[in-house]
C-alpha cells in the first residue's frame, strides 16, 4: 500500500485535505469518491524514511501466496458459519497481522460497500488474486454458491502451497551443500594456494601441468574476481532477458519438456496444474468451454495453451476432451484414461481432482529421485575439484627433488 495526499471538494464547495493508504492512484480517486468528495489533486506522499528501513518494512509486509491462502481459508470458515460477506471481511481486516494485508481487505470491503461485486473488488489486486481466482469467485456469485467456491479455492491454494513447500524443503540440503562446497573451493584458491605459489615462484617451467593450471586459476580468481562476477551477472541477465522475449520464451517452453532429467518433472507439474485448475473450475459451476479459456491463461506455457486450444475445439464439437489429450506428448496414458472415465461417468470434475492428486504425488516422487542423484553428484564434483587442488600441489612438492640446482 502507498500513502497518497489529496485535496478534494465537498458537496458544499469546501476544500478539504488529507491522506489515504491504497494500492495505487486510481484506487485513491475511487476511495475519495466513495467518501462523497470530489477529488481535485491526488499525489503520492513522500515519506522521509531510511531507505534500508523502508526496504525491510516493505519486504516484511509484502503479501505472499501463503497470506492469500490464509485469507481465503478464514473467509470460507466465516461464510460457512453464516456471516455475511461484508461482516466476514470486517472481521478479517482486524485479524490480519500485516498492515498491507489489512489495508487490502479494508479496500475490498470499501469497494463492496460502494456497490461493486466481490470479484470486481478482488480484480483490483491482480498480484494477489490472479485471473483464475477472480473468475472462480465470479462464477460463485453468478450461481449463488460463493461459500462453496471460497472453500474450494482454499483447498486448491493449500494443495498448491503444500507442493511448493515440499519442493523448497527438499532443495535446502543441496543448496547448503553447494554454498559450503563453493566457499571451500574459493577459500583454497584465494588463501591456501597463494601460500604455496610463493614457494613455487622460482620453479619456472619445471612445474607440472596441473600445478600451472591451478596457479593460473588462483591468480585469475584473486586478480580478476570482479570481472568474473560481472561476466556471471551479464550472462545471467542476458539469459533472463532472452527468456522474456517471445522467441526465447517459446524456445524454452519447447525445450523444458525434453530435458533428460527434468523434462518428466515439468510434464508432471503441467498435468497436475491443468487437472487441478480445470477440476476446481468445473466443481464451481463454470461452463466447460469458459473453464478451458481460464485454464489456458493460468498455466504459463505456450505448448500447454496449444493443447488446451485443441481440446476446447474438440469439446465445442462434442467429441470429448480425452482424444486430443491422447495425441499430445505431455499427458501420460494413465491421466488420459482417468479423464476418459470421468467423461463417461459424468464425473469429470472429480476425476480431474484425482488426476491432480496422483500427479502431485508423482511430482514429489520425481523431485526426491532427482535430489537423490543431485546430492552425490555435488559431493563427487566438490571431491574432484578439491582433489585436483591437493594433487596439483603435491605434484609440485614432489617435483622439487627433480629440479637442477
Amino acid at each position: 500500500m502507498e500513502t497518497y495526499y489529496y485535496e478534494a471538494s465537498t458537496r458544499d464547495g469546501n476544500i478539504i485535505t488529507g491522506t489515504i493508504e491504497v494500492a495505487d492512484e486510481r484506487l485513491a480517486v475511487d476511495r475519495i469518491q466513495d467518501m462523497g468528495y470530489f477529488p481535485l489533486k491526488v499525489r503520492r506522499a513522500v515519506e522521509r524514511e531510511n531507505i534500508l528501513n523502508r526496504f525491510i518494512s516493505s519486504a516484511r509486509n509484502r503479501i505472499k501466496p501463503r497470506d492469500a491462502m490464509t485469507f481465503t481459508y478464514q473467509l470460507g470458515v466465516l461464510l460457512d458459519a453464516g456471516f455475511t460477506l461484508d461482516r466476514s471481511l470486517s472481521i478479517l481486516s482486524e485479524l490480519a497481522e500485516k498492515k498491507k494485508l489489512q489495508d487490502m481487505i479494508k479496500e475490498i470491503l470499501s469497494q463492496i460497500r460502494s456497490g461493486r461485486s466481490f470479484s470486481e473488488a478482488l480484480s483490483k489486486f491482480p498480484s494477489v488474486f490472479p485471473v483464475f481466482y477472480v473468475n472462480m469467485i465470479k462464477a460463485g456469485e453468478a450461481g449463488g454458491f460463493i461459500e462453496d467456491v471460497v472453500s474450494r479455492m482454499a483447498v486448491y491454494l493449500e494443495n498448491s502451497e503444500g507442493l511448493k513447500a515440499d519442493v523448497r524443503s527438499a532443495l535446502v540440503y543441496p543448496a547448503f551443500l553447494s554454498v559450503v562446497g563453493g566457499a571451500a573451493v574459493v577459500m583454497m584458491l584465494t588463501f591456501v594456494v597463494p601460500q604455496f605459489s610463493k614457494i613455487f615462484t622460482d620453479m619456472g617451467e619445471a612445474l607440472p601441468l596441473p600445478t600451472v593450471i591451478l596457479l593460473a586459476v588462483s591468480n585469475g580468481v584473486i586478480n580478476y574476481w570482479w570481472m568474473i562476477l560481472l561476466a556471471g551477472a551479464a550472462l545471467f541477465l542476458g539469459i533472463r532477458h532472452y527468456l522474456k522475449t517471445e522467441k526465447g520464451s517459446r524456445t524454452w517452453d519447447r525445450l523444458k519438456f525434453r530435458l533428460p532429467l527434468f523434462g518428466r518433472l515439468y510434464k508432471e507439474t503441467a498435468v497436475s496444474r491443468f487437472a487441478r485448475t480445470l477440476g476446481t473450475l468445473l466443481s464451481s459451476g463454470v461452463p466447460l468451454l469458459n473453464a478451458f479459456e481460464i485454464v489456458k491463461g493460468t498455466l504459463g506455457s505456450e505448448k500447454m495453451s496449444e493443447i488446451i486450444s485443441s481440446v476446447k475445439e474438440a469439446a465445442r464439437k462434442g467429441r470429448g476432451i480425452s482424444e486430443p489429450l491422447k495425441h499430445s506428448d505431455i499427458f501420460p496414458p494413465i491421466a488420459v484414461h482417468m479423464i476418459t472415465v470421468g467423461e463417461e461417468t459424468g464425473r469429470l470434475d472429480e476425476m480431474l481432482t484425482k488426476v491432480a492428486d496422483r500427479f502431485d504425488f508423482e511430482v514429489k516422487t520425481t523431485v526426491k529421485r532427482l535430489l537423490s542423484l543431485l546430492e552425490p553428484a555435488l559431493i563427487l564434483l566438490m571431491g574432484v575439484i578439491i582433489g585436483f587442488i591437493v594433487v596439483a600441489m603435491l605434484l609440485a612438492i614432489f617435483s622439487v627433488n627433480e629440479l637442477p640446482f
